[in-house]
C-alpha cells in the first residue's frame, strides 16, 4: 500500500471520527421546541398545601371562575405551558439522587386541561439552573429529567393574592361623553359632554333634583369625572351571591359611565344601617361583589351642589 494511499485513509478515519463527535456534541445541543395540540382551559398549580385554580374565558382569566385574575400574569402562566423548549435531556433513568439533586423531591406540580378536561400537559418542576433562566423538570408523566429554557420556578410562584385583578374599570377621561347618577333618596341625574373636544362643555340635560341647572359648573364637573376615571375593589366578597334579590332594597347610590362606545354600570350596596359601614359593589365590567375603600365611595358619589355655583 502506497503511503498516497495510507495518508487518504487515515484522513478519511479522522474525518469520520470527529463526525461523530459532531453530531453527539450538535444532537445535545440541539434545542427541542414542544406546544400543546388544543387550546388550554384551565391550569392546576399544587405548591405544598396551596392549590391555584387558572381559568381562562376568551381572553380573561378566573380563579375557580368566581374572581378575575390579571389578564397578562396570567396568560404569561398560560404561555409557558403552552410551549416549551427542551434544551437537554439530563437522565433517562433518574435515581433517588437525581431526585435531591434537582430539586424534584418536593416539586411544585402543574397541570394543564383543555375545555373537555382532557389534560393536556402536566409539569414536575424542580430546580432552577445555576445561569437562573433554565430549570430541571419532568414533564407529561415521563421519569426523564429535562433542562427547558426559563425559570418556571419565578413563573408558577406566584400567589393568589398577586394575582388578583383588583381593578373593576378603567376609562380614558377625554372618552367619557355622559354620566348618570342615581341616589337612592335624591333621585338622578345626567350630565353631558357637549362642543368640540379642545373646549367641550358639560352640561344637565335631566335631573330629579331642585337645583338652577343654569349654574352648573362645567369645569368643577370634568374635574371630578377626571377623578372616577378609575375604580378598584378592596376586597372581594366571596361569601356573598351577587345575584341576591335582598341587595336590591339596599341600593345606596348608582352610577353609568357612558366612555368610548360602552356603559360602565356601577351600584353601591349599604348592607347595614351605619351610614359610616362599608359598602357593597357590583361593576358590569364583571358582575363580582366586591368592597371598596370608604375615600373610594366619596370620591365616586357627588353631591350635586358641589357642582352648583353660588
Amino acid at each position: 500500500m502506497t503511503k498516497r494511499k495510507i495518508f487518504l485513509l487515515s484522513l478519511i478515519a479522522v474525518l469520520a471520527v470527529t463526525y461523530v463527535f459532531q453530531l453527539i456534541f450538535f444532537s445535545r445541543g440541539k434545542i427541542q421546541e414542544i406546544s400543546v395540540k388544543d387550546e388550554i382551559a384551565s391550569v392546576k398549580i399544587e405548591k405544598g398545601d396551596t392549590t391555584l385554580n387558572l381559568t381562562k374565558n376568551e381572553d380573561n382569566y378566573f380563579f375557580d371562575e368566581k374572581l378575575p385574575a390579571k389578564a397578562e400574569a396570567a396568560g404569561y402562566i398560560f404561555e409557558n405551558i403552552s410551549s416549551i423548549k427542551i434544551i437537554d435531556t439530563i437522565t433517562k433513568n433518574p435515581s433517588e439522587n437525581d431526585f435531591e439533586r434537582y430539586g424534584l423531591v418536593s416539586p411544585v406540580k402543574v397541570t394543564a386541561v383543555a375545555s373537555d378536561n382532557k389534560t393536556l400537559r402536566s409539569i414536575t418542576v424542580g430546580k432552577t439552573s445555576s445561569t437562573g433562566n433554565q430549570t430541571y423538570v419532568q414533564l407529561d408523566g415521563k421519569k426523564e429529567i429535562y433542562l427547558v429554557s426559563g425559570n418556571f420556578n419565578s413563573t408558577f410562584s406566584a400567589s393568589k393574592d398577586n394575582l388578583l385583578d383588583y381593578i373593576l374599570y378603567k376609562v380614558n377621561a377625554d372618552e367619557v361623553y355622559k354620566i348618570q347618577v342615581t341616589y337612592s333618596t335624591f333621585g338622578t341625574f345626567t350630565a353631558e359632554k357637549a362642543g368640540e373636544s379642545a373646549n367641550f362643555k358639560w352640561s344637565i340635560t335631566q335631573t330629579d333634583n331642585d337645583v338652577e341647572t343654569e349654574k352648573f359648573n362645567s369645569d368643577k364637573f370634568a374635574e371630578w369625572v377626571s377623578s372616577v376615571t378609575e375604580l378598584k375593589a378592596e376586597k372581594w366578597m366571596t361569601d356573598f351571591n351577587p345575584s341576591d334579590s335582598s341587595l336590591d332594597n339596599s341600593r345606596y347610590f348608582s352610577i353609568i359611565i357612558s366612555a368610548a362606545g360602552k356603559d360602565i354600570h356601577v351600584d353601591l350596596y349599604q348592607i347595614k344601617a351605619d351610614a359610616g359601614s362599608e359598602k357593597l359593589c357590583i361593576c358590569s365590567e364583571n358582575e363580582f361583589l366586591c368592597t371598596i375603600a370608604a375615600e373610594d365611595v366619596h370620591r365616586l358619589v357627588p353631591e350635586l351642589e358641589t357642582f352648583i355655583d353660588e
